[in-house]
This record gives C-alpha cells, sequence and structure tokens, in this order.
C-alpha cells in the first residue's frame, strides 16, 4: 500500500492493517474523492441533526473547531457510540478526519503558583448552589462585594483551556484558591487573586459540574468532590490535587452526570442522567431502559449507601413501527442539583421527562427522599404524561412515544427558603415557563403556580434560579422554536414574592441585533446569583450581566463573546454563558463562558473580574 495519508493520518495507517478489499480502496482514493465520501457520510448519518444543532447537538461549524481524536472517540465509544454503529471503522476515521480540523482539548500549563496551599478559613463559595438549600445567594461578607461596587468591575485575568469549546464548570472558591473543571478532565487548583495554577488534577473524562468542598472540623477544605461526565464520582485533597478515592457510579451504558454533588453528614448524593435520550434517535435502538434517580455514596470511601430510581423496571410494553421493543417505563432523569433539608432530613430532587410511553407519575416533579434511607416521601408532580426522545425532532420517528413531549424538565435545582413569616418554602422553576411555591410540611402541596416564560424544550427556565427568601429571581430564556408554549416569549430576569407568588418586576432583553442564532439572543438560560441589591446573569450571546434586584436595571454588562489574553499563555475567547452560573466570592467575580452546544457560541475561558483600583 501507499504511504502519506494526508487526511487520513496514522489512526487510519493502523487500520488498514485490517482493513477489507473495500475499505483498502478508501484509503487509496485521491483526496478529492476522500473529501466527496466524507461528504456523503456527514449528509447520509449527520446532517440531520448537526445542521439544525437539534438535541443539543454542535453545529457542523462547532464540529469543525474539535479534533479528530476527540470525534472519533465520541463515535466509537462516546456519546455518538449508537448512531454511528452502521459506519465502518475506516468510514469513521474518514469522517472524523474530514471534519476534525481543531485541536484537542488538553490540559492547561502556565505560571505555577510559588509555596504550597494552605487555607486559613471556610469556603467563600462552595457547591452548585452556594449552600445547602441551592438558594444561590451571597450574603456581603462572603462576597466582599456591595451594590456600589458592581458598576466598578473590572477584568481582572482571564485563565484559558487549550483546544475546548465549552466552560461550564461552575467554580467553588475559598480566600487561597478556586477549583474548576474542564472539557478535557482536568481539574485546577488557581490562585483567585492571579490564576497561577496550584495543582491540576486528571479525571479522565470532562468535569462540567460545580466542584464541592468538604470540610473539617475547624472549617478548612478537607476533600474535594467532582463527577465526570462517565458518572465517576472522584475524591481529591484540596491542598495538593492527589485522589483520596475514585468511584464509578454509572449503571447503564449511556448514564452521566449532569448535575453536581450534594453533601450532608458524611454522604455524597449523586445525580443520575444519562444521554440515552440522544441514543433513541436512532429507529433500531431499542427504547429504553435508562432509570433516573439518586447514589448516595459514603464520603469517606465511595462506597454506595443507597440507589433511588425514579422509573420501574423497563418492561416490553410493544413494538415501534419498524418492529423494535418498546420498554417502559424509562428516564426522567435528574439533571439538576439536589437540595438538602437537614431539618426534616429528607433530600429534595427535581426531575426530567420519560423517555417511553406510558409516562410515570416521577417525571416532571420534585421528589422528596430520606436522607438516611433514599425511600421515596412524596412526590409533587406539575406535569403529567411527559414523554420525549430525541427520535421525536425526525422523520420518521419510530421511537418517539405517543405523547410525543412537551419535555419539560426540572433542570433547575429547587431551592428552599425560609419566608419573612417564619415558615418554609419549596421554591421549583420549570422549562415550561412557570414557577411554584411548594409545602414541605404538606408533602409538596402546591401554594402557588405563577408563570414567568412561554416555556419550551429549552427553558423557560433552564438551570437555575435564585432567592434572598423575601424575592424569587427568575432567569427566563424562551428560545424560539418551541411547542407547548404559552404567550409570547419572555427573555429575561423576573422577579417574584417568594410568598405568595405575585410578580414584582419584569426585565424583557431585546435581541441586539437582527440576524437570527446565539450571538444576538438574549435568552437568560445559566442559572442566576444574588448577593445584596444586585443579581449576576449570563446570557446566550456571551454578556454578563448585573441587575438591580429592585427593579430589575442594568448596573454593569461585559461583552464574553470575544477573544482574551490569557495569564496562562493559552488562545482563548468567550461564548455563551450557559449551565453554570456567576459565582461571587471574596470580592471577585468568576464565570466561565462558552458552549458549544444546541447551536451556541462555543469558548474556553474562564474570567475574573474585580472592582477598578483592587488589584491585588
Amino acid at each position: 500500500m501507499k504511504s502519506g495519508f494526508a487526511i487520513l493520518g496514522p489512526v487510519a495507517v493502523a487500520l488498514a492493517a485490517c482493513s477489507s478489499p473495500a475499505e483498502e480502496a478508501i484509503i487509496e482514493l485521491p483526496e478529492s474523492g476522500k473529501a466527496a465520501l466524507a461528504e456523503r457520510l456527514y449528509a447520509n448519518n449527520c446532517a440531520s441533526c448537526h445542521d439544525r444543532a437539534i438535541n443539543g447537538a454542535p453545529t457542523r461549524a462547532a464540529l469543525e473547531q474539535r479534533s479528530q481524536a476527540q470525534i472519533l472517540a465520541s463515535m466509537n465509544t462516546g456519546i455518538m457510540q449508537a448512531q454511528s454503529a452502521a459506519l465502518s471503522a475506516i468510514d469513521r476515521v474518514v469522517l472524523s478526519e474530514y471534519l476534525g480540523k481543531g485541536e484537542a482539548a488538553r490540559e492547561a500549563t502556565g505560571a505555577r503558583c510559588k509555596g504550597a496551599l494552605q487555607f486559613s478559613g471556610p469556603p467563600l463559595w462552595n457547591r452548585w448552589g452556594g449552600d445547602l438549600a441551592n438558594t444561590r445567594f451571597q450574603d456581603n461578607d462572603a462576597a466582599g462585594l456591595v451594590a456600589k461596587d458592581i458598576p466598578q468591575l473590572e477584568l481582572a485575568w482571564a485563565f484559558g483551556f487549550p483546544g475546548a469549546q465549552r466552560a461550564r464548570s461552575q467554580p467553588a472558591v475559598t480566600r487561597e484558591a478556586l477549583f474548576t473543571g474542564s472539557q478535557s478532565g482536568h481539574v485546577y487548583a488557581l490562585d483567585p487573586q492571579t490564576g497561577c495554577i496550584w495543582w491540576s488534577y486528571d479525571a479522565g473524562a470532562e468535569v462540567r459540574n460545580a466542584p464541592l468542598i468538604a470540610t473539617g472540623s475547624d472549617g478548612h477544605p478537607e476533600t474535594l468532590y467532582f463527577g465526570d461526565v462517565d458518572a465517576v464520582v472522584h475524591a481529591v485533597d484540596p491542598q495538593t490535587g492527589r485522589q483520596r478515592w475514585s468511584k464509578s457510579v454509572k449503571d447503564h451504558p449511556d448514564g452521566t452526570m449532569t448535575g453536581s454533588i450534594a453533601m450532608h453528614d458524611g454522604t455524597l448524593f449523586v445525580p443520575m442522567s444519562s444521554l440515552e435520550v440522544v441514543s433513541a434517535y436512532d429507529d433500531q435502538y431499542i427504547c429504553c431502559t435508562f432509570r433516573g434517580g439518586i447514589t448516595a455514596l459514603d464520603a469517606g470511601t465511595g462506597e454506595p449507601k443507597w440507589r433511588w430510581y425514579s422509573v420501574d423496571e423497563p418492561k416490553k410494553v410493544g413494538e415501534t413501527s419498524v418492529g423494535v421493543d418498546i420498554l417502559a417505563p424509562s428516564g426522567a432523569p435528574v439533571w439538576s442539583t439536589p437540595t438538602v433539608d437537614a431539618k426534616r432530613g429528607l433530600l429534595y430532587v427535581g426531575t426530567g421527562e420519560n423517555y417511553t410511553s406510558p409516562a410515570n407519575g416521577n417525571s416532571d416533579a420534585i421528589v422528596a427522599l430520606s436522607l438516611a434511607t433514599g425511600r421515596l416521601r412524596w412526590v409533587s408532580q406539575t406535569v403529567a404524561g411527559d414523554a420525549w426522545n430525541a427520535s421525536c425532532g425526525r422523520d420518521p420517528k419510530a421511537n418517539c412515544p405517543e405523547e410525543d413531549g412537551p419535555d419539560f424538565d426540572f433542570g433547575a435545582a429547587p431551592i428552599l427558603v425560609e419566608l419573612p413569616s417564619g415558615e418554609d418554602i419549596i421554591l421549583a422553576g420549570q422549562k415550561s415557563g412557570e414557577v411554584f411555591g411548594m409545602d414541605p410540611d404538606d408533602g409538596g402541596r402546591i401554594l402557588w403556580r405563577s408563570r414567568a416564560g412561554m416555556g419550551g424544550f429549552n427553558g423557560g427556565i433552564h438551570w437555575g434560579m435564585a432567592s434572598d427568601g423575601e424575592t424569587l429571581w427568575v432567569p427566563i430564556a424562551d428560545t424560539p422554536g418551541n411547542r407547548f408554549t404559552v404567550g409570547p416569549p419572555q427573555p429575561g430576569i423576573h422577579a417574584f414574592d417568594a410568598a405568595t407568588g405575585q410578580k414584582l418586576w419584569s426585565r424583557i432583553e431585546k435581541p441586539t441585533c437582527e440576524e437570527p442564532g446565539y450571538a444576538c439572543q438574549t435568552a437568560l438560560s445559566a442559572p442566576l446569583t444574588a448577593i445584596p441589591g444586585v443579581i449576576f446573569a449570563g446570557a446566550h450571546n456571551g454578556r454578563i450581566l448585573a441587575y438591580s434586584a429592585r427593579d430589575g436595571r442594568v448596573l454593569w454588562m461585559d461583552e464574553t463573546n470575544r477573544s482574551f489574553e490569557t495569564v496562562n499563555g493559552a488562545e482563548a475567547k468567550g461564548g455563551s454563558i450557559d449551565g453554570a452560573g456567576v459565582v461571587v466570592a471574596g470580592g471577585m467575580v468568576f464565570v466561565n463562558s462558552g458552549y458549544d452546544k444546541f447551536g451556541e457560541i462555543g469558548g474556553n475561558v474562564l474570567l475574573a473580574y474585580r472592582p477598578a483600583g483592587e488589584a491585588r
């Protein structure tokens, strides 16, 4: 055989040693022939999802920013394994090397911090929601900022994640270190003031969720916990980055972790979600067998304590139009971070849609579980009969359940607050665009429900709200093209009375330009973060904004959809802000920018802001 494969490269050379005569002929094709073959493969197997960014698929432009190795791994062992099963090994190589023009996500290098990392006190921002109750509210002492400081914010430093197309691991922060994950799977401890690197840890797969800091008896950080997209939980020493233990909680081939870990009294509560909703796109896929829920682990050893499933064991309930088995119930994943109610001994969990018919009573609900045993205490379901998977976005759609939606998950974590009256209430926001007040002492009975937005499969309320116990601040995405919507789109921020659900004010954000696409969309999908008097938000178009908590006036804004000079020398730009929210801690504001899913704007940067004149 001839050597020198301008497109195929060394991976194809290795495959050629065991290829068939037909595959040998493919390798011998001229470059124009290989390009034509790759285009046909893309058109026949990929275009229907990627050209329209269906079900979170990266656009073709986003794919071309990825490396050949990333695309090939996705087809061979990753999220696209089921969809690529009909392609030969050579076809996958041809397609991946033709599309994959970018560099692979890899470990960041940069200036190392001097000395040894030592902690002087408790965390300033911890967990996804900032506290056990997921309020995302930070008092002035921990924030280190007050409302009058916000208009003076300016960029202090930027840190780039090399080769990455998304940055979505919300940091945890102490005075001495900021902890965040990356698409490459590396978790970093950075100095919050300068961005120098204390240490890095290789999890082996993307870490998209927020790290959690466990403290010792002195209140100082003792162990750092996080999960990766392969559903492995990691425990590391926060001073050195050395692994204490790691434990796979994956009980399904498509299992993953999107929400962050919660912790209480020596137990980790791990939310279980899956990508089987995408695997169902293939008409020949037997849908579906994933069962959402929570896995509880011993924080010291990683050993399992209990597992709660949101659906019963799936059984055959019929066949699709092409003769493939239908299994149900299935799905009801937990996309968000659980909320701990230590007073009542309960864990509150938001669930998503079922994947197949018939839908069960635990989907699209707020569920209460025993912290000690995982036993189901109550369910408050707000939308019944919601069954949906990715095949509903195609034609024919053999695997689409008869309900065909509406796909109204609780992707936002429930919030537990004490009202001014002294009573407790659970605040929940749904992709339907509705918000709810629920009674934790009466089986989650709905006390009030109010509409904030029109809703849709990408929000409505997507990833998270914030509350100080008096006011509930709600971000609305309301991206175009959704079904099952009610009323006009209401993208922006809305404030409600937490006790009654009465709307206090709204700030509707109009598109920033007339072009279609995320570069112009002001949708607020990322979770909000609040300090007294100020609400921080990140938008699809890449803007980070600070609003007045009293009336929604914009107090400060910065454009992150641009290139940045980084402290670690990596090429970096921002993009859509989604999935992870702003963190305010120790006199600084931190945000990750870049999200290449659903056709949004890719990026690879962590940004740090402080008031002008306060450089340290």
